[in-house]
């Protein structure tokens, strides 16, 4: 068994009810010969260009650990729906990057908690932990190009 990455991307006509459909089509032929990891769902988000005169597009990512076979097997079936828009299944070969993913989305679903219950506490004029760091604006930029025109 090996770890593999599956992104795939739903027409957004389908609307809730075909995505969840072709999710859970996509999801049983993992699980007839592996086990998944992870579910995220992207959502409907604009593509970088039209497909099939559309715009936007419904992604879904999934971890999954499963044989050879299975690869295959998704790659046909996508061939096979029209609902399928893109698809994509590499091999996972960095489970350090996968945790990465995981920790994140469970800090960004505990920072939405978090951030309604704290936000009339929070002084955020004395915090600089947002602003970004090593980075000149221009004024100082021009100032510095000069200094070395006049070396």
């Amino acid at each position: 068994m090996k770890l593999y990455e599956t992104t795939f991307v739903l027409d957004p006509e389908l609307k809730d009810e075909g995505w969840e459909s072709a999710i859970t089509k996509y999801s049983g032929i993992i699980t007839g010969n592996g086990t998944i990891k992870n579910v995220y769902r992207w959502g409907l988000r604009r593509m970088a260009y039209e497909i099939l005169k559309r715009s936007h597009g419904y992604y879904v990512h999934i971890i999954h650990e499963s044989g050879a076979a299975v690869p295959s097997e998704l790659e046909r079936q996508f061939k096979l729906d029209e609902a399928c828009l893109r698809y994509m299944t590499v091999l996972a070969d960095n489970p350090r990057y996968l945790e990465e993913m995981e920790k994140s989305a469970t800090r960004q679903a505990g920072d939405e908690d978090s951030s309604e219950s704290s936000r009339g506490s929070r002084d955020d004029d004395d915090d600089d932990s947002r602003r970004p760091r090593g980075r000149m604006d221009r004024r100082s930029r021009d100032n510095d190009s000069d200094d070395r025109e006049d070396r």
